[in-house]
């Protein structure tokens, strides 16, 4: 560990989230590996979060909270709000520090503790919450006018807030957020990828020597955009070289979008494999040619660096997520939100083997470097500066 910390109090932190292991998720993923980095630093976190149907016997230092589980494919398990005695057991332990990976129930439990305890409370915003809605309420635009009150009113109760890409910070201070806001990119092990061979993945999907394999991993949900991204590499997929488009993962679209694949003839050019264990998704990485991003809702997507790690080049709708995880022309391209050119980027990778190899090396070379390590290191510096400078009375 850094020899700066070595010399300074352990601190005993409480987090809180609502997306944590065995859940398959990017938040899901990070928070585990902050909350890994934040004990090998040598402090004692407790972890808040869900009831899983398939969460390990024995876990360290995690507390499951009740939950129930919405009757949706691959969706997760929602808190139900805690019972008196269940917050007082929580309050119970003594704490330093409060922090929650998300705004809405266990977030409220995050604040009362802090509350309690007068400890510094910092919430992490790692999603486009508003881009949402659309599961809880047909009025899309009054409910993400409602997210944003939610986000901006907890926030602003908060001491600090973080958050993994600039662009959030950008719509963060957009929403109203005034509070201290820090930019603390999501430390990922991308190990497992750097290190994947595609062996025999090809064979197992049935592809042909001669096949183009089109990659996307993701849910499969409204939010994802994959209408769009079949939309637009429908007619490649039907009249072009020979490719084939593979999606990884399972979601509440999964019937809707099969449907449109069998309505569109094209039932033996795109494959769905249902939802893999995040390890095993990486021999996927490493076997296809492109991966594939259409949506623009992301705010630091793992699976970008999880399939420049492996040597895939990405071809991704804009946005500020694509930005900031990406080099357009340098290990992949970033087209318009427009089916023709995302058409067209996906075409002139496919079409020009040298170029995508030539950016798959520079993707390689340069996987070790998005392994920044830093995420913990730099939350436990704001934990002290909070600690230090005294933090603010929790509204």
């Amino acid at each position: 560990m850094p020899d700066q910390h070595q010399d300074q109090k352990p601190l005993r932190i409480a987090m809180f989230t609502e997306a944590y292991p065995p859940i398959i998720s990017g938040v899901a993923v990070a928070t585990r590996t902050l909350v890994e980095g934040l004990r090998e630093m040598g402090h004692t976190v407790d972890v808040f979060a869900p009831t899983h149907p398939d969460q390990p016997a024995r876990e360290k230092r995690v507390v499951r909270l009740p939950s129930v589980t919405v009757p949706l494919p691959g969706w997760i398990p929602i808190s139900l709000p805690l019972s008196t005695l269940a917050f007082e057991e929580i309050a119970g332990r003594p704490y330093d520090v409060a922090h929650t990976q998300h705004p809405f129930l266990l977030g409220t439990v995050a604040k009362a503790l802090a509350r309690r305890q007068n400890i510094p409370l910092v919430a992490t915003v790692h999603t486009q919450y508003e881009q949402y809605v659309h599961y809880w309420t047909p009025w899309h635009e009054p409910g993400r006018w409602i997210v944003r009150q939610i986000i901006r009113e907890f926030c602003n109760t908060c001491d600090a807030v973080t958050t993994v890409a600039a662009g959030m910070e950008e719509l963060l201070r957009e929403y109203g957020v005034a509070v201290p806001v820090q930019v603390i990119a999501n430390d990922v092990d991308l190990t497992d990828f750097i290190n994947a061979r595609g062996d025999g993945v090809r064979e197992t999907l049935g592809l042909a020597p001669e096949e183009t394999f089109l990659l996307s991993v993701s849910r499969i949900a409204a939010e994802k955009n994959l209408g769009f991204m079949l939309e637009s590499v429908a007619p490649v997929l039907r009249d072009g070289p020979p490719m084939r488009l593979v999606l990884v993962g399972d979601g509440p679209l999964r019937p809707e979008l099969e449907r449109r694949v069998q309505e569109m003839g094209l039932a033996d050019k795109v494959i769905f494999t249902g939802k893999l264990p995040h390890a095993e998704t990486a021999r996927y990485y490493a076997a296809a040619d492109l991966f594939l991003m259409a949506s623009i809702t992301e705010v630091n997507p793992l699976t970008i660096g999880e399939s420049l790690a492996a040597g895939t080049p990405v071809v991704a709708v804009d946005s500020f997520s694509a930005r900031e995880g990406m080099v357009d022309g340098h290990d992949g391209l970033i087209c318009a939100l427009d089916p023709d050119a995302f058409r067209r980027g996906v075409l002139t990778l496919v079409e020009d083997a040298e170029r995508r190899a030539a950016m798959a090396a520079a993707a390689s070379a340069d996987a070790r470097s998005r392994c920044s390590g830093t995420a913990a290191a730099r939350t436990d510096a704001l934990y002290r500066a909070l600690l230090g400078a005294g933090h603010k009375e929790l509204a």
